[in-house]
């Protein structure tokens, strides 16, 4: 008889442990912040003897996120590359890399035997190019009198033509040279922009890159940002006065990144070629601001206390992230025009807590 009371007893108790366990599992996992929702409204009275203060709520579009690093750059092809037009057993730069430089500035002195060998092979070219114009003028009169062949004129033709291809091409070689009455030879600057040079040492062969002119308004910032962030990325902030707005995404990703091609907003930015930067991502966002003094927690959720008439609506935000002294946040409600306790916060939170304790 007492046995089976006892197994009775133990199967009512398992019976009610399943129950309590089911029940705190399903408490467990409701959401919190919709249990706090319904939070009652609060009477300004109940601050009566404090400091109360509010302020409106502000509207934002943007939110600042974490740093990333960029690298000052510029984008591959708009560099102007002048080449050796021969080879150069020495060059001197009179400028130092990096240095902003005229149109037609002196850029470097060049040495070496092959130097006078292309003023010579210019002056051949140049020679050449006279007598097959020559001889090409007075075979047209002929071709027109019928006097010759035309596999003739076509074979004069054809050595006019090259002659002249040629010393068009070494002309434009020389229009980076500049030639003294002593057959001194420097380079000079095609174009005015940024100096690059070349980090390469020893000899230099006709065909290697002398130096690179960059435009300064093609410098760029190359940024790697997250994949998350580009569908809400707004522009970059590297200072107070320097911004820097996107101009275009590379398509091919990095795995979780993107490289971002960014450009600054104006001169305050100083940019230097190959300076490394941390700049700071401005996301866009459809939430508000407000003084951090206004936001408190309880049971878990962030709130904010707006003014009611007489009373104080606690309102559930969820936090985005900080603007200098302010929280940027959202909520499910139109704030237009809306009131915030910005003062005396702690205490309202103090009697929450201790309404929540009885």
């Amino acid at each position: 008889m007492l046995l089976n009371f006892t197994k009775k007893m133990r199967h009512f108790l398992r019976i009610q442990y399943t129950l309590f366990f089911f029940f705190t599992v399903t408490l467990l996992t409701f959401n919190p912040v919709f249990a706090s929702q319904n939070l009652a409204p609060v009477g300004l009275s109940s601050l009566s003897g404090f400091d109360v203060e509010f302020a409106p709520i502000q509207k934002t579009e943007f939110i600042n996120g974490q740093s990333l690093i960029g690298e000052v750059n510029f984008k591959p092809g708009v560099n102007y590359t002048v080449l050796f037009a021969f080879d150069v057993q020495q060059v001197r730069y009179l400028y130092p890399n990096g240095r902003m430089v005229e149109k037609g500035a002196t850029i470097a002195s060049v040495e070496g035997s092959d130097v006078h060998h292309f003023l010579d092979a210019y002056q051949s070219a140049k020679d050449m190019l006279a007598i097959a114009k020559s001889h090409y003028d007075i075979n047209q009169q002929h071709l027109k009198n019928k006097i010759i062949r035309s596999s003739e004129w076509v074979e004069i033709t054809k050595s006019y033509f090259e002659a002249k291809l040629n010393f068009e091409h070494m002309q434009h070689q020389m229009a980076f040279l500049n030639i003294d009455d002593n057959e001194n030879v420097t380079l000079v600057s095609p174009k005015t922009g940024i100096l690059k040079l070349t980090n390469e040492s020893g000899n230099r062969v006709m065909g290697d890159t002398a130096f690179d002119i960059i435009d300064a308004s093609s410098i760029r910032v190359k940024i790697k940002v997250p994949l998350s962030f580009t569908n809400t990325l707004a522009h970059f902030k590297l200072s107070q006065s320097c911004s820097l707005n996107i101009e275009s995404y590379d398509s091919i990703a990095d795995k979780y990144h993107q490289i971002v091609w960014a450009s600054p907003s104006s001169n305050e930015c100083q940019l230097r070629l190959g300076q490394t930067i941390k700049v700071t991502p401005v996301n866009k966002l459809t939430g508000f601001k407000i003084a951090k003094s206004a936001v408190f927690e309880f049971e878990d959720v962030n709130y904010i206390a707006l003014k009611s008439g007489d009373n104080l609506e606690l309102l559930p935000i969820e936090l985005k992230g900080t603007q200098g002294k302010d929280y940027v946040f959202t909520a499910n409600k139109n704030l237009d025009d809306q009131q915030v306790l910005i003062s005396s916060v702690s205490a309202l939170q103090g009697m929450l807590l201790h309404l929540g304790r009885e």
